[in-house]
C-alpha cells in the first residue's frame, strides 16, 4: 500500500515500494536508514536501504520531457533545478518485482499525495530519449528503465519539492529530492567599501548576493542587502555611473540565457531606481549570457560562480 502524508518537519512522507538507482555519488552515507529529506519518500515495501548522499545546494539537470525528433540526437527536454539535493539508494534484489511495478507504485503514491506529475517515461517504449544529463544520473536510460518526475509545494515552508524516481533495473532504484530554496548567503558580505575598492582596482566588481527565482528575472528577498550597498556606493559617489551586467552559466541555449541575463540586469536597475532613488541615467542594464565565464562550466561550483551580476564602471 502506498500513501503520502505530512510529517513533523514539513516533510512529505510517501509510503512506496523502493529500490536503488544507477547513480554515482561520492562519499554516500551508509547508515541504517535515510534521514532528512531522505524521509520524504518511504521505500517500496520489502526494499533495503543502501545509502544516502546529501549533495547540498547544487544545480542538477533532470529529464523533464519526451524525446524530440527535431533535436540533435533526438534529445529530450531537460530542466536545471537549483536547490538542496538528497539522493537515496534502495535495493530490491530479492523481491522479484519488475521496474514497471515499482515505478507505477511510486507514481500512484506521488499523485495521491498531491504531487503534480511533470514527466514519466519508459526506456522500452523509447519515451525517455537519449538524454545527456548530470553525473548524478549516470548512464540514462537503462534498457528496462522507468523514470518519474513529480513536483509539489511544501506549504509549511513555501519551498518547491521535486521528486525524481529512477528505476533502471528490478534490483535497485534511486529517489532524488530537490528542495528548491536559496543557498545560505551572507557568509561573505560585499559592502559599499568593498565595491568601491573593486571598481577602483579592476573597473568591475562581481556580486553574488543578488539572487533570482529559478529561470526568472524576479529578485529574491535575500538580494535586498546587496542592493542597499550598491545604492550606498552610488550615493557616496554622485559622479559614479555603472553598467549593470547579468551573467549566466552555459546551461540552456545562448539566446535564452542572453534574454534572461538582460532581464535580470534590468530588474536590478529598476530596483535601484524605484526603491533607492538612484537616477536612471546613472545606470545601464546589459546581458552577457554565458560569454564571460570566470570559472569552468563543467562543474556545479564553476557554474555557480558564473551566475552573477557585475558592476562595471562607465
Amino acid at each position: 500500500m502506498i500513501f503520502l502524508k505530512h510529517a513533523v518537519l514539513a516533510t512529505l512522507f510517501v509510503a512506496l515500494g523502493t529500490c536503488v538507482c544507477d547513480v554515482m555519488a561520492a562519499g554516500p552515507s551508509t547508515g541504517k536508514a535515510p534521514s532528512g529529506d531522505g524521509l520524504l519518500v518511504k521505500p517500496y515495501e520489502g526494499s533495503q536501504f543502501e545509502w544516502q548522499k546529501d549533495h547540498g545546494f547544487i544545480a542538477v539537470e533532470l529529464p523533464a520531457g519526451p524525446p524530440d525528433a527535431s533535436a540533435k540526437g533526438g534529445k529530450g527536454k531537460t530542466e536545471v533545478l537549483e536547490g538542496y539535493v538528497t539522493q537515496v539508494a534502495y535495493s530490491t534484489d530479492n523481491l522479484k518485482r519488475s521496474t514497471l511495478e515499482i515505478a507505477r507504485n511510486y507514481e500512484s503514491a506521488l499523485q495521491a499525495g498531491g504531487f503534480k506529475l511533470v514527466f514519466k517515461c519508459s526506456a522500452r517504449e523509447k519515451s525517455c530519449g537519449p538524454y545527456s544529463t548530470e553525473p548524478l544520473l549516470g548512464s540514462f536510460p537503462k534498457q528496462d528503465e522507468y523514470y518519474v518526475l513529480g513536483r509539489s509545494l511544501d506549504k509549511s515552508t513555501g519551498e518547491t519539492l521535486t521528486l525524481a524516481i529512477r528505476v533502471p533495473q528490478p534490483s535497485y532504484h534511486h529517489v532524488i529530492v530537490v528542495r528548491g530554496k536559496a543557498m545560505d548567503t551572507g557568509k561573505a558580505k560585499v559592502d559599499a567599501s568593498a565595491m568601491e575598492k573593486g571598481l577602483a582596482a579592476q573597473g568591475h566588481m562581481a556580486l553574488y548576493g543578488i539572487l533570482f527565482d529559478f529561470g526568472k528575472s524576479s529578485l529574491q528577498a535575500e538580494s535586498a542587502a546587496t542592493l542597499t550597498e550598491i545604492a550606498a556606493l552610488l550615493k557616496q559617489q554622485p559622479n559614479l555611473k555603472l553598467h549593470v551586467v547579468g551573467h549566466t552559466d552555459n546551461v540552456g541555449s545562448f539566446d535564452a540565457n542572453l534574454t534572461l541575463s538582460r532581464a535580470r540586469a534590468a530588474t536590478v536597475v529598476d530596483a535601484l531606481v524605484k526603491q533607492h532613488g538612484i537616477a536612471s541615467n546613472r545606470l545601464m542594464a546589459h546581458g552577457a549570457s554565458s560569454m564571460a565565464p570566470v570559472a569552468t562550466n563543467r562543474t556545479d561550483a564553476g557554474r555557480a560562480e558564473n551566475r552573477r551580476v557585475e558592476l562595471v564602471e562607465m
